[in-house]
C-alpha cells in the first residue's frame, strides 16, 4: 500500500532537493572550471556535454529500475559515486589532465540519470493511487527541479565570489552524499508494492514499436528534443554573455540562477493554475512562447536585460517541461509507461548534450551565432511538428 502523501513526499523532498541542487549547478561549475583553467569554448562545451551524454542510455537504466525490487540502494549508490567522481574531475582540471576530467564527468553523467529521472520515476509510488495525489506528487517533483536550477548556480556563484573557485565548487558537489543518505531513508518500495504481483517489463522492441505507432508520442519526443537542444545553450552561453555585457565571468552563474528562479516560479504557478488543455496543443503553444523568449535573450543588450530574459526563459521552460510530463503520462500505455518516460528523458538529455556541444563549437566564432542557431533549431522543430503540410500521420 502506498505511503500517505505527507510522509512519503516529505522524505522524497529531502532526498530530491540536494540531488537537484547538484545537477542544477554542475554545468555552470564545469564551464567555470574550464574558463578558470584557460580552456577554450570547444573544450568547455565538450566537458559540459559529458554530464549529459550518458543519459542516452536512460531506457536501459529505466528497465533496470523497473526490475529492481528496491531501487533505493541503486539510486543512493549513484549519489555517492557522483560526489566522489566530481572531485576527481576537479583534480583533472587542476592538473590539466583533460582525459581524467572527461572520464570522471562521464561517470557523473551516468549517476545523474539516477539522481534525476531515476528518482522521479519513483515519485508516484510514494503516494496513494488516486489521480489527485499523483498530480500533487508530480508538481512537487517539478518544484525540486526548479529549486535545484535556482539554488545550484546560486551557491556556485556566491561561494566562488567569497572563496577560491575550486574549493567552492568542490563543496557544492558533495551535496549528493546528503541526497544518498535521505534516499536510503525513503520507505521501502519493495514492501509498499507487495500484492501488486510481478509483471515482466516490456521489451525494448515493444516499447519502440509503441512509440513508432503513436503520433502524439512521436511529437512529444520531437518537441522535447528540439527544445532541449535550444535551451542547453543558455548555461553554456551564460559565462560568455556575462563577459560580453561587461561583467565578470563569475557573474554568468547569476544568469543561470535567474533562469532557475524562473523555473521555480513556473513550477509554483502550475501548482496554483494547473494546465487543462490537450497536451499536444500545449506543446505547440508553449513551444512558440519558448522560441520567443530565446529571441529575447538574443536581442538583450545589457546584463540587467539578460537577467530578465533568462528568468522568463526559466518560467516558460518550466511550464513546457510540465507539458511534456503530461504528454508522457497521457499518451503512454500503462504497460511500459516508466520505460517510455525514460525514453523521452533520454531524448531530452541527449539533445541537451548535443546542444551544449554545438554551442561550445560556435561560441568561439560568435556569441550571437550560437543563439541564432539555437533559435533556428527550435523554430524548425515547431514547423516540422505542427505545420500541416510537413507533419503527416
Amino acid at each position: 500500500m502506498a505511503m500517505s502523501f505527507s510522509s512519503g513526499l516529505t522524505r522524497y523532498m529531502f532526498a530530491a532537493v540536494p540531488a537537484r541542487i547538484t545537477t542544477g549547478g554542475a554545468t555552470v561549475a564545469v564551464i567555470l572550471l574550464a574558463r578558470t583553467y584557460g580552456m577554450n569554448g570547444k573544450t568547455a562545451g565538450a566537458l559540459a556535454a559529458c554530464l549529459t551524454a550518458p543519459h542516452i542510455l536512460g531506457p536501459v537504466y529505466g528497465r533496470w529500475l523497473d526490475s529492481n525490487t528496491d531501487p533505493r540502494f541503486t539510486i543512493s549508490t549513484a549519489c555517492f559515486l557522483f560526489a566522489v567522481c566530481f572531485q576527481v574531475a576537479v583534480l583533472g582540471f587542476e592538473s590539466q589532465a583533460t582525459w581524467l576530467s572527461v572520464l570522471a564527468l562521464l561517470i557523473c553523467g551516468t549517476c545523474t540519470s539516477f539522481m534525476m529521472g531515476g528518482l522521479s520515476t519513483q515519485t508516484v509510488k510514494l503516494v496513494n493511487d488516486d489521480l489527485t495525489s499523483k498530480r500533487k506528487a508530480q508538481s512537487l517533483d517539478t518544484l525540486t527541479y526548479g529549486l535545484g536550477l535556482t539554488l545550484g548556480p546560486m551557491l556556485v556563484a556566491l561561494l566562488s565570489e567569497l572563496y577560491p573557485i575550486k574549493l567552492s565548487i568542490s563543496a557544492v558537489m558533495w551535496l549528493p552524499v546528503v541526497a544518498g543518505i535521505f534516499t536510503l531513508c525513503l520507505p521501502s518500495l519493495a514492501s509498499m508494492q507487495r500484492g501488486e504481483g510481478a509483471k515482466a517489463a516490456p521489451s525494448f522492441k515493444l516499447v519502440i514499436s509503441t512509440i513508432k505507432g503513436s503520433k502524439p508520442l512521436r511529437l512529444t519526443i520531437a518537441m522535447t528534443s528540439g527544445a532541449s537542444f535550444s535551451i542547453a545553450a543558455l548555461p553554456v552561453m551564460a559565462v560568455y554573455l556575462s563577459e560580453a555585457w561587461l561583467h565578470s565571468k563569475e557573474s554568468g552563474a547569476y544568469l543561470v540562477t535567474l533562469y532557475g528562479v524562473g523555473c521555480l516560479c513556473g513550477a509554483v504557478l502550475l501548482m496554483f493554475r494547473p494546465l487543462r488543455s490537450d497536451a499536444l496543443i500545449l506543446l505547440r503553444n508553449i513551444g512558440v512562447l519558448l522560441f520567443l523568449t530565446l529571441i529575447l535573450v538574443l536581442l538583450s543588450g545589457s546584463f540587467s536585460m539578460g537577467l530578465f530574459a533568462f528568468w522568463l526563459c526559466g518560467v516558460i521552460n518550466s511550464i513546457f517541461f510540465a507539458v511534456t510530463l503530461a504528454a508522457r503520462s497521457e499518451y503512454a500505455p500503462t504497460q511500459g509507461a516508466a520505460q517510455i518516460y525514460m525514453w523521452v528523458a533520454a531524448a531530452k538529455i541527449s539533445f541537451a548534450s548535443l546542444g551544449a556541444f554545438v554551442t561550445g563549437l560556435l561560441v568561439d566564432f560568435s556569441i550571437q551565432l550560437s543563439l541564432i542557431f539555437s533559435c533556428c533549431v527550435l523554430l524548425g522543430t515547431l514547423l516540422f511538428c505542427f505545420l500541416p503540410k510537413i507533419n503527416r500521420p
